[in-house]
């Protein structure tokens, strides 16, 4: 795919990053070895530690004292929960909810009000590299170290991302010990998992690690398999102590049926049965395919300063047709739209930054500045049928008849997007004896836009660019409180082309925050209360002129409240809860009656509560368990303001473990335990995504 001069450029600019880094690391090898910088402490201690390379905040600091609102969630909580899907890590987050997931194509959400792109699903970043261009199938979580939710604007030193916040995740990298651990599982709609994590140290300097994925499942809606195949190398390369590199492999292929989901009868979205599919079991799997390779290289120049640079490299594709819900109508009948999709992408960054600790005018300095670019190739061609009244390509939804004849899909779409970006950012983190800190941080990035119509052979630029500015203040009242406030713009570049074949113009966002963090009873109950304001425009609306197109007119404001808190009971017992409240609204549109109206999937009021208990020793015959509430409020089912709602909710899940003897371990895990019908997300009234039945799931482990 890269054979565009643009990408060629951007490659070897990329690569000459990498070698400058790689180059100087070399180049100080000589050099009398330098002790290694202190580790973050919440990374785990590997060999080619990332330390906060990895990490979306950057900082070592205590919480208490961190400028801004940080939701982590790491592999134990994750372990403990029985997780296995990226969307099941939301609920327990804070201020997020799910958004419409393209028929189960990806992990969509939004953070206070706000989700990223609807044609490609949610921003996100891997190790700090942007793994959200290209059509991602859902990820799942046995790469997961860390799951980080960083609220309110990131980009000063992440790049693109929503003012609501932005979401990394920090993989999980080579051990310096041997491992090996099997986790095998059976449950509810014939699911069937299998995932391996093993790794070994060779010899002194190099530390290896591979995790296989097996999982299949019939699905709880009728003829809706899946089926995921995940294989994840890494490889860490340490040849001195102040010199590390680390590879991070990924190879992804993800076979799923495209469900739109239900349609809403007379308002109600859950008058059919949950189970209903209204597609067409010919149609087969759409199939998603992903490749991921990710260099980092980090050399101490000396105890206080490191020099981090990497490359990550990304391709994938996904093809398949599907029948999608389209038009019901009075007697029953549904008409359909038959779509047929060929996307493939690749995308090549890097990255090369330069972290100091330093002390000047009396306070000390955490200072990250660096460059980064990165080159995006979007090959997308999409066929789609629509219905008419002589032709419906309909189904009954009350007593659905499979197996019609295909109508013929026109081409539709035929498109070649080519993106580039550069940046430069600099950020410092500056505490001021012991109660005042102060976070400030600039980028400016630019971006090169190119979108071709193969079918008319027509082409279209654009160059756009912003500066955006971040600062924070914390003040640390005692041991026990402080309070602090933020300011930070956002900045984020639409993809694709109007109804003129035009670009869009970039979304830009502004946000306000004020919070206060605790830590009483010795540290064992700790949390965060803050409040947000925070306004983006540019935001893609339907065109007046053709409701098939968009433009980039809209706005939107959203404001709220967000508390989060954890509680130790002593080393073997903890509870975690988190509560939002969010009001989010159209402030502008190309549709007048949308003004005012609110966005949809995001209920006003939401939160999560999930206790666990594990023994300090799981010594044979030990039993652990694990339980949790998820409540999601009413919330607007569509972005038109129709009126359409999706009511609220509330699920429970439970756990038990029973310790066979110190390598096996069994656990019992139900969801839904209430057998509760939900809504989890829908896009209108004719494609309603309904939540899972109760599910009960029986889990093997052993580790060495």
């Amino acid at each position: 795919m890269m054979t565009s001069s643009i990408k060629r450029l951007s490659l070897s600019g990329s690569a000459s990053l990498m070698a400058l880094t790689l180059s100087v690391a070399i180049a100080s090898s000589a050099r009398a070895d330098a002790p290694a910088a202190a580790e973050e402490p919440t990374t785990v201690v590997v060999a080619g530690s990332r330390k906060a390379a990895a990490s979306i905040k950057g900082l070592d600091i205590e919480p208490l004292r961190l400028p801004q609102n940080v939701k982590v969630i790491d592999e134990h909580l994750i372990e403990d929960a029985g997780f296995t899907k990226l969307g099941e890590l939301y609920d327990l987050a804070g201020g997020m909810s799910r958004q419409n997931s393209f028929g189960g194509a990806w992990d969509a959400y939004a953070i206070r009000g706000f989700s990223g792109d609807i044609n490609q699903g949610p921003d996100l970043l891997i190790n700090r590299f942007s793994a959200n261009r290209g059509f991602n199938a859902r990820r799942d979580v046995a790469t997961i170290e860390r799951f980080e939710v960083l609220k309110g604007p990131a980009s000063a030193l992440s790049g693109k991302g929503e003012p609501g916040g932005s979401i990394n995740i920090v993989t999980k990298a080579p051990l310096d010990r041997k491992h090996f651990g099997v986790d095998l599982s059976a449950g509810s709609f014939e699911t069937y998992r299998g995932a391996v994590d093993t790794g070994t140290p060779i010899g002194t300097q190099v530390t290896t690690r591979l995790i296989a994925v097996a999982e299949r499942s019939d699905g709880f809606r009728d003829y809706t398999s899946s089926d995921r195949w995940l294989i994840a190398p890494s490889l860490a390369y340490t040849p001195r102590d102040n010199l590390r590199f680390l590879y991070q492999g990924e190879f992804n292929r993800v076979n799923f049926t495209h469900d739109r989901g239900l349609v809403s009868v007379n308002g109600d979205p859950l008058a059919l049965p949950v189970t209903r599919f209204l597609g067409e079991p010919n149609d087969g799997h759409i199939h998603q395919t992903s490749t991921q390779h990710q260099l980092t290289a980090t050399y101490d120049l000396s105890k206080d300063i490191s020099l981090e640079g990497g490359l990550a490299y990304r391709d994938g594709s996904m093809t398949g047709q599907s029948t999608h819900n389209r038009l019901l109508q009075a007697d029953g009948l549904l008409r359909r739209q038959l779509r047929i999709h060929d996307y493939t992408w690749d995308d090549l960054s890097g990255r090369l930054e330069l972290s100091a600790l330093k002390t000047a005018f009396g306070a000390e300095h955490q200072i990250r500045a660096g460059i980064d670019g990165f080159t995006y190739n979007q090959y997308r061609k999409f066929w789609r049928f629509n219905p008419t009244a002589a032709n419906p390509y309909g189904i009954n939804i009350y007593n659905p008849v499979y197996g019609q004849t295909k109508p013929v899909a026109p081409l539709n779409t035929d498109n070649h997007e080519d993106l580039t970006g550069r940046a430069i950012f600099v950020q410092d983190l500056i505490s001021i004896g012991d109660h005042w800190t102060l976070l400030l941080g600039l980028r400016h990035d630019e971006i090169d836009q190119t979108v071709t119509n193969r079918m008319n052979n027509t082409a279209v630029s654009q160059s756009v660019g912003q500066t955006s500015p971040r600062a924070a203040l914390t003040f640390k009242a005692s041991d026990h409180l402080s309070v602090y406030a933020s300011y930070g713009r956002s900045f984020r570049y639409n993809q694709g082309a109007d109804r003129l074949n035009k670009p869009f113009a970039p979304e830009k966002g502004e946000a306000y925050e004020v919070g206060s963090k605790f830590s009483l009873l010795e540290k064992k109950l700790m949390g965060t209360v803050s409040l947000f304001d925070i306004t983006k425009e540019n935001i893609l609306s339907t065109d007046p002129t053709d409701n098939a197109y968009q433009v980039a007119l809209g706005a939107a404001q959203s404001r709220g409240l967000e508390f989060e808190t954890t509680y130790a009971l002593n080393r073997s017992t903890y509870v975690t809860g988190v509560y939002t409240y969010v009001d989010a609204k159209v402030t502008r549109d190309t549709i007048a009656a949308l003004v005012g109206g609110p966005l949809s999937n995001i209920p006003e009021h939401s939160g999560a509560l999930f206790i666990s208990y594990a023994p300090e020793q799981h010594a044979a015959g030990s039993v652990s368990w694990s339980g949790g509430l998820v409540f999601v409020g009413e919330r607007a089912g569509d972005p038109n303001n129709s009126g359409f709602r999706l009511p609220s909710y509330v699920t429970a899940r439970a756990s038990v473990g029973w310790q066979v003897n110190d390598r096996v371990e069994l656990r019992l895990e139900g969801d839904n335990l209430f057998d509760k019908a939900y809504v989890d997300n829908s896009y209108d009234a004719v494609w309603v995504t309904p939540g899972a039945p109760r599910s009960v799931t029986l889990r093997l482990r052993y580790s060495l």
